[in-house]
């Protein structure tokens, strides 16, 4: 299963998540929270917010190009529109530099986005690797690299059949085909 990462969408759940949390980020928690709500959103709806790919890391998993974004090292056109909006790490935290359009964003999706920050800070924060380990029966250990996520098996592990999963498979790539046909891709 395959998503389109949709930078726009994805600037605009990190600054709601800013909003929320009094306009500054901790990098490693929002990257958590990022995580729980596209995992909440592809169970709920068979698509996620941000189109991103799941990876396992050591310290649990996380949105691969998100987490680039956040470190500076994504080399696609996708970092200058992100190094636009959001300030450079300070104390591994980020702040929002302008406005952004969070109305991007669907009364759902913003749900899903709180209630895993909701989550995520029901958890120590030293505790949070561990909490995802133990939670997230789809993470594997990378042993110090990453390892990528198959969508699928989330979705099995929630209790989806595959004849389910394939349905949202074939329902998202038509989608994706669609959208890319309109815009001319």
């Amino acid at each position: 299963m395959f998503f389109d990462f949709d930078i726009r969408k994805t600037i605009a759940a990190v600054a709601f998540l800013a909003q929320r949390e009094d306009g500054e980020l901790d990098m490693f928690l929002s990257l958590k929270m990022l995580y729980l709500a596209d995992k909440e959103a592809l169970i709920r709806w068979g698509k996620t917010i941000t189109g991103d790919a799941f990876v396992s890391m050591p310290k649990g998993p996380v949105l691969s190009k998100t987490y680039n974004l956040f470190k500076g090292e994504d080399w696609s056109a996708y970092q200058a529109e992100w190094d636009s909006v959001f300030s450079e790490r300070v104390n591994n935290s980020i702040r929002v530099l302008k406005e952004v359009d969070i109305d991007l964003l669907s009364e759902r999706e913003m749900e899903v986005l709180e209630n895993a920050r909701r989550r995520i800070h029901e958890v120590a924060p030293w505790q949070v690797a561990d909490w995802l380990h133990q939670t997230c029966p789809e993470w594997s250990d990378p042993h110090g690299s990453l390892a990528p996520i198959d969508p699928a098996t989330i979705l099995r592990n929630a209790g989806k059949t595959d004849s389910e999963i394939e349905a949202l498979n074939v329902l998202n790539d038509a989608q994706r085909y669609a959208v890319n046909t309109l815009l001319g891709h």
